[in-house]
């Protein structure tokens, strides 16, 4: 690993502190040195607030350094534009900057190489293309967000070494154990919001909460075309209830049953998966993990609407019940879903296997 990339390596990590905090902004970190020494760190810490180069520099003269001439390495392309702050690229350039290293190119259409531009109009050395893959990879959310208009799927799904989500009676709780449920939490941390079907609402009353890790509960959607979920569910009742929104009908809607409504523009008898990511994307949430059930995940699977799936895998046994994609079928098996593994982690007696979507070519 080169001195360039190990201090990439070291930015990616800063930006991962800002998790579940920054969204829709993407996670950035940045490292300011000079005469080969780290004289100032920094990170996005929560969204609306300073960015991480701005951040770097300040740590950096709050210890009494000048950053005239020094280097200062990022994860993302500065950004050239003024929003809810003012252009980094700018800021660097005031500062006098000597040199400036980048993970990879913002694909925002409004920086874009915007932001490069402005550094080398003002003679700023620019290198750009480190450790890419790590930080493309740390922002995957945004980059979908702000290139396909779409959120980040992923699908958890908690089953039995034979396939199993529930019993035929619906009962699931807990099929897996106590460090796949930790697990989970952390994963409910990092995304802006939970999805699940009427279904699963009503069968398990769960409360989507982050609970066995330190993290900030996501917002959670519940599908009811119908609009005629039990008021008394956990969703409604419990300290998070502001944060629970129900997707249901354009009539539906009409019925002020619930507080909050994101209404759909039609009456179908099946929402479209992706005019549900549509209209979530409107609300600003760039990542979305769907906890069940059968029917929505089979909805998922069929429109082709994911990108990842996490497998929780238990070493039990449960026979006759329900999978989680029972509602699709298929009459030839060159027509079967394949994955791609990225990676298989053992958590205590289970085992978690991460898919990523094959990319049709």
């Amino acid at each position: 690993m080169s001195d360039d990339e190990k201090i990439m390596a070291q930015c990616i990590r800063l930006a991962k502190k800002g998790k579940g905090f920054v969204s829709p902004n993407p996670l950035v970190g940045s490292v300011v040195i000079k005469g080969n020494k780290i004289i100032g760190r920094g990170y996005h810490k929560k969204y609306g607030d300073a960015h991480a180069e701005v951040n770097a520099i300040a740590d950096a003269e709050k210890k009494g350094f000048n950053v005239k001439g020094a280097e200062l390495f990022v994860n993302l392309e500065p950004c050239a534009h003024k929003g809810k702050t003012s252009s980094c690229a700018e800021f660097i350039a005031s500062k006098k900057i000597k040199r400036v290293v980048i993970g990879m190119k913002d694909p925002f259409i409004k920086v874009n190489g915007k932001g490069i531009e402005i550094l080398k109009k003002n003679a700023i050395e620019v290198s750009c293309g480190v450790l890419v893959n790590e930080c493309r990879e740390l922002n995957k959310f945004f980059i979908k967000y702000v290139t396909k208009k779409l959120p980040y799927v992923t699908l958890k799904i908690a089953q039995s070494i034979d396939g199993k989500i529930a019993l035929n009676n619906f009962e699931s709780k807990y099929i897996t154990g106590e460090a796949s449920r930790k697990a989970v939490h952390k994963l409910r941390s990092e995304y802006d919001a939970v999805l699940i079907g009427k279904n699963t609402a009503v069968k398990d009353n769960p409360s989507l909460t982050v609970r066995d890790v330190k993290g900030r509960d996501p917002i959670r959607l519940v599908i009811d075309r119908k609009n005629t979920l039990p008021p008394e569910l956990n969703l409604f009742t419990d300290s998070n209830r502001d944060k629970t929104f129900v997707i249901t009908g354009k009539s539906a809607a009409e019925r002020k049953t619930h507080k909050y409504l994101i209404r759909m523009s039609d009456d179908s008898k099946e929402f479209k998966v992706k005019d549900i990511l549509k209209l979530l994307y409107k609300f600003k949430l760039n990542s979305i993990l769907v906890e069940g059930g059968s029917k929505l995940f089979s909805q998922f699977l069929k429109e082709g609407m994911f990108d990842e799936i996490y497998f929780f895998i238990a070493p039990v046994i449960i026979g006759n019940g329900i999978s989680p994609f029972d509602s699709i079928k298929i009459d030839s098996l060159k027509d079967k879903e394949v994955l791609l593994k990225e990676y298989i982690s053992i958590l205590d007696n289970d085992i978690l296997i991460k898919y990523r979507k094959c990319l049709q070519e």
